[in-house]
């Protein structure tokens, strides 16, 4: 955009300071609208009747109730940890699915791992109950399903060719190692997860 705007003469020659005044609150806004347009704050609070989630920050222009789960209410549960955003799903026994995700970025800010343990605990004394009628069960995160595991396979084959091509079958043209570096990375993260959650479902 700037440089089309220079192409038209609006923008003096040799003035900076005229350029930074009309660039940085373009930068400026386009970090900021982000927050409100994109993300949200809630805070989930466990107690003995169940789960409340209260709105602190809501997307722009909307104005949605709080709400509150009993634990008779719901079904099952997923804690899916990724790279970026964790996933925290509710299965409620009417069909409703809930969806939270947390930006782990946020890991040291908000006190979502202890909620995730706290609820865990909350779960198991539930479930330890004499009367098992409300038995909530942990659902499937996509680390342990058969769809997770091919795409775990597939990330397999993949990496191993990169390696074999830039072994024996050198790339002449400028490849972008950032990016493809970026991808190995988020590769081999979901590769480790379903090892490691396919691991744990053995020795439970």
């Amino acid at each position: 955009m700037i440089l089309i705007i220079k192409a038209t003469g609006f923008i003096p020659k040799d003035q900076p300071i005229f350029i930074i005044a009309l660039v940085a609150p373009i930068i400026f806004f386009a970090f900021k609208v982000p927050n409100y347009t994109a993300t949200v704050d809630i805070e989930l609070t466990i107690d003995n009747e169940g789960i409340k989630k209260k709105w602190l920050r809501q997307f722009l222009f909307q104005s949605r109730p709080d709400r509150s789960i009993n634990w008779t209410e719901i079904q099952d549960f997923v804690f899916e940890p990724d790279r970026q955003f964790d996933k925290f799903k509710l299965t409620l026994k009417d069909g409703t699915k809930l969806k939270f995700h947390h930006n782990t970025d946020h890991d040291k800010k908000d006190d979502f791992q202890q909620f995730r343990l706290d609820f865990e605990n909350k779960i198991a004394k539930i479930n330890s109950d004499k009367d098992k009628t409300n038995d909530i069960k942990r659902g499937k995160t996509i680390y342990e399903t058969v769809w997770g595991l091919i795409l775990a396979v597939i990330g397999i084959i993949m990496l191993i060719a990169i390696i074999v091509i830039f072994l024996f079958f050198p790339i002449k043209k400028t490849t972008n190692y950032a990016m493809l570096g970026a991808s190995a990375i988020g590769t081999i993260y979901f590769i480790f997860q379903v090892y490691d959650h396919r691991k744990k479902n053995k020795n439970e």
